[in-house]
């Protein structure tokens, strides 16, 4: 799926002129550059960003702290922190926070493109995740509101038996959701849940 708009942020121009002309070179169309993390976050909610690449250390605000500060607006936009501090601390708790991906200063044009990548792939099995969730939502819905078989007149167990003909869909959705999950695309816990839902509307 086309990556088309990104925010990129860094205290060094020479480092936004080279990471603007990669984007630009693989179909970006929209990026808005800043050397402060607070210009962006003011955006953030306006504008739509497919991903952000930031800088971790930043006059005022850091990388991190933006990236916190996206989480609790309730925004969910990839974000990728570059820093020439790298360590397995800050590594470990940049992906905690919920970093999409991690680069070391310095790094080369093809680190770029491979995120370019994994962003392109990650917005199209999140949008066919986003779908799953409203069919799960609109199934939950039919299942819910059903009644009891020895309540239901022939109308009513004519459309409950297309809902039972429903099952084996939902364990097509819930494989296909342990999928995700084993892509790292969805949680443990987010499988969980919806896991537990689907299978408590047919057993």
């Amino acid at each position: 799926m086309k990556i088309r708009s990104a925010a990129i942020i860094d205290d060094d121009d020479k480092l936004l002129d080279l990471i603007e002309l990669i984007l630009k070179e693989e179909g970006v169309e929209i990026i808005r550059r800043s050397h402060s993390a607070e210009d962006i976050l003011g955006l953030i909610g306006i504008e739509e960003f497919d991903f952000i690449i930031s800088d971790l250390m930043l006059p005022g605000m850091t990388g991190l702290e933006l990236l916190d500060a996206i989480h609790e607006m309730g925004h969910e936009i990839p974000f990728v922190l570059i820093t020439g501090y790298a360590s397995l601390d800050s590594a470990i708790e940049a992906v905690n926070k919920g970093a999409f991906y991690y680069i070391k200063k310095p790094f080369n044009i093809e680190e770029i493109r491979f995120v370019l990548s994994k962003v392109s792939e990650n917005k199209e099995m999140m949008s066919e995740v986003y779908r799953l969730r409203q069919e799960n939502k609109l199934l939950k819905e039919r299942l819910e509101a059903r009644d009891a078989d020895m309540h239901m007149d022939p109308r009513q167990m004519k459309q409950f038996l297309g809902v039972r003909q429903d099952a084996d869909r939902i364990f097509a959705t819930i494989e296909y959701l342990g999928r995700l999950k084993d892509q790292g695309l969805i949680t443990e816990s987010e499988f969980g849940e919806y896991k537990g839902r689907l299978l408590k509307r047919i057993i």
